[in-house]
């Protein structure tokens, strides 16, 4: 996987493991805390951990926002961004 040769050419993280890498073996005084910030780079890209609490977070919000505007009457619609249209929930 690190390798960045997979069945269709190079991985789209690939890039970033060669920036954790080359910053890692770059130099002996290095400590590890200098390629956090690469080596988060590397681990969003392939698991997007941020990415989904992003849109939880959101997708919460909404959900919230709904049911307080249902509850005082108003007709709040949920717009998915997903559907084609915006479809309502």
């Amino acid at each position: 996987m690190a390798s960045g040769a997979g069945y269709r050419g190079t991985n789209r993280c690939f890039p970033l493991w060669e920036d954790f890498q080359q910053c890692f073996f770059s130099s002996q005084e290095k400590k590890r805390a200098d390629c956090v910030p690469a080596a988060e780079d590397y681990l969003e890209c392939l698991h997007h951990f941020k990415e989904i609490s992003r849109v939880r977070a959101i997708q919460t919000v909404e959900r919230d926002n709904y049911n307080k505007s249902k509850a005082n009457g108003t007709d709040h619609k949920i717009i998915s961004l997903s559907a084609p249209g915006g479809g309502g929930a």
